[in-house]
């Protein structure tokens, strides 16, 4: 067993641990990387096993994941266990308080259509559990302050990031979807500033349009807006706010149930924080497209 090394004097709360990784992991040690990647995919692991077993498992000495856990502020591995439990502890009541919800499959049974509604209605779950009131005030916070919003994404989060942009520019001014093309996204980005908002959507393979879209925006002095599956993403390690997805699949592609929930709940945030404005643009927009014949049902 690794014997513990003295206090350090930094401290750190018990929401702030994955904070903190987020923030240093560019610095981290590539063993250190691994290290955070394991806290947060394997949260259970790491809060019922011993630093020894944890060890084991990512091949490399204990000591290495104790000098880790003094990285962080914290009072070595014991102490990063202690608030893992606590945010377990946390995620488990919330999700008591969400009903099942999976329903009766029994018609499908046999099919391979099971496993992938069945993988969906997981990570709706396992969205709403990692999902904090504060997180989603922040996120809607910025919203409706924003000079005006820019929506980015890549590969089939693009899908997503349409949606979202779509319906917020119904409920509030100046929302732009920047384009993936490379010339398109630049010319859309060369005016953000410090008064706007990056809403970034981003899931493995992770798009590399998306990370520069997101640090040029950091770089302007606008805030980002993540919506990741992991706050260790490369555009979740930059990101002002951090909304978390899950997002596999049963399949070659990824799941987006829980990004599409994500977004409706921020959506909907949005039209409570906004009042009457909303409901008013929303309704003249209405007008418009009806004008237009645009929809089949009057």
């Amino acid at each position: 067993m690794v014997r513990a090394a003295s206090r350090p004097e930094k401290t750190t709360d018990d929401d702030d641990v994955i904070a903190e990784m987020r923030a240093s992991y560019d610095r981290l040690t590539q063993s250190q990387k691994r290290i955070a990647e394991f806290v947060v995919d394997e949260p259970e692991q790491v809060a019922f096993s011993t630093v020894d077993q944890v060890a084991n498992k990512l091949g490399i000495n204990p000591s290495t994941i104790v000098r880790f856990t003094y990285r962080l502020g914290l009072a070595g591995f014991p102490d990063l266990q202690s608030r893992i439990q606590q945010r377990l502890k946390s995620r488990l009541e919330r999700a008591e308080n969400i009903n099942d919800g999976h329903g009766s499959l029994g018609h499908l049974e046999g099919t391979s259509f099971v496993a992938s509604l069945q993988q969906d209605m997981k990570n709706l779950h396992r969205t709403v559990e990692q999902l904090s009131k504060e997180d989603l005030e922040a996120a809607v916070s910025m919203l409706v302050k924003a000079r005006r919003v820019y929506v980015c994404a890549g590969l089939s989060s693009y899908a997503v990031a349409h949606f979202f942009a779509l319906i917020l520019d119904r409920l509030r001014s100046d929302t732009v979807l920047v384009s993936g093309d490379g010339a398109m996204s630049s010319s859309h980005l060369s005016e953000i500033g410090k008064n706007d908002v990056l809403v970034a959507f981003t899931f493995p393979p992770y798009a590399a349009t998306t990370r520069q879209m997101a640090s040029w925006a950091k770089e302007s002095g606008a805030k980002v807006l993540a919506v990741t599956d992991t706050p260790i993403s490369a555009v979740g390690q930059i990101a002002d706010t951090v909304l978390l997805a899950a997002c596999s699949g049963t399949g070659l592609q990824n799941s987006l149930v829980g990004a599409m929930a994500v977004s409706n709940t921020v959506l909907n945030g949005v039209t409570a924080a906004q009042g009457n404005s909303a409901m008013e643009r929303y309704r003249r927009l209405n007008e418009v497209l009806s004008s237009w014949n645009s929809f089949i049902l009057k």
